[in-house]
């Protein structure tokens, strides 16, 4: 566990406010290390004077100095700066050729009356598949997380349709959509819709690689 961590935690348990009284027991059993651990953590935190201990017969008394409080408005500053704005997010990737399913789906009215009303596009029936970089493929995990503008799954036809959460993008420059279907087996692979057929507008064939710029939102 690292400084800023267990600063994190002794700030959860309420030493901002008051002197704490607990045991290096205690705490170790709080955060999940051992007794000896614990105590070696608040002796390097006491030395650094990010904490004030004073020793009691049942335990220690100990509190976040302000020098531990500037500490955490550091980190909220800089987290309120990852997610208190949106943001753009840069990947590259290579053209593949999908499975064809991606007409189908966009040919069913609740996505396309969903993407009219939240991009003001009639999608392309078809999507674009970009196979990202293994460098840049771990950008789907944030993009599934959200947060994202919703497309809410639905029912026709005795079939049920899946959400997506989807995010504005512009692949080479070119305005799109990208949709992040909440039940994938994709890993590696950006789905990607516009209101034209981005292969012809790009002039794009298998394995020509693209820039995507994803415009990830702030947390509210």
């Amino acid at each position: 566990m690292d400084r800023n961590e267990l600063l994190i935690k002794l700030s959860q348990m309420g030493a901002l406010e008051r002197y704490m009284i607990m045991t290096t027991r205690e705490l170790g059993e709080m955060i999940g290390v051992s007794q000896q651990s614990a105590s070696i953590y608040l002796q390097r935190l006491e030395e650094e004077g990010l904490v004030l201990r004073v020793r009691k017969k049942r335990g220690t008394a100990l509190r976040i100095t302000k020098e531990g409080l500037d500490i955490l408005t550091g980190l909220y500053g800089q987290l309120g700066s990852l997610f208190e704005t949106s943001r753009d997010i840069n990947v590259r990737g290579a053209i593949s050729t999908g499975l064809g399913e991606g007409a189908y789906y966009l040919s069913q009215d609740g996505y396309i009356r969903q993407l009219g009303e939240k991009f003001g596009i009639e999608p392309f029936r078809g999507t674009l598949n970009i196979i990202l970089t293994p460098r840049d493929a771990p950008v789907l995990d944030l993009l599934r997380r959200g947060p994202g503008i919703p497309v809410e799954g639905f029912s026709t036809g005795g079939r049920s349709f899946g959400s997506c959460l989807c995010y504005p993008c512009k692949v080479n420059g070119c305005d799109a959509v990208v949709m992040v279907p909440n039940r994938t087996v994709h890993t590696t692979t950006l789905e990607i819709v516009a209101s034209s057929k981005l292969r012809d507008d790009l002039e794009l064939n298998d394995g020509d690689e693209v820039n995507i710029q994803i415009t990830y939102p702030a947390f509210e």
